[in-house]
């Protein structure tokens, strides 16, 4: 995942690169369900999807670049990092996570 400028709307996206599509089965699976359930879904503690960048050759293509909302960090590298959270940052990363968890059960995810 990158940081990248969306010139058009004038914004901050990510883009994740998805490399070796087809090698495995169990992982092109995975990508395709989650493409398929956050394009579905908009809720402000769950990353959406912006756009999906169309391949040059849809017969040899292998990699695909998904264009989503940037986030500030995310939960891999809090965890890696050597800090210590004060009370309010548990709260608040507690509360948002609480907050999506709850979305995806009320979208039967």
């Amino acid at each position: 995942v990158c940081e990248a400028s969306d010139a058009r709307k004038q914004r901050l996206v990510a883009v994740k690169r998805m490399g070796h599509l087809f090698e495995d089965l169990v992982d092109c699976k995975r990508i395709l369900r989650e493409i398929s359930i956050l394009s579905k879904l908009q809720h402000e503690c769950v990353v959406q999807i912006f756009d999906i960048v169309a391949p040059n050759n849809m017969r040899t293509f292998d990699e695909l670049y998904i264009v989503m909302e940037i986030c500030d960090s995310d939960l891999k590298k809090l965890c890696r990092t050597d800090v210590t959270l004060t009370p309010l940052h548990i709260n608040t990363l507690l509360y948002n996570l609480l907050g999506g968890l709850r979305y995806l059960h009320s979208a039967g995810i």
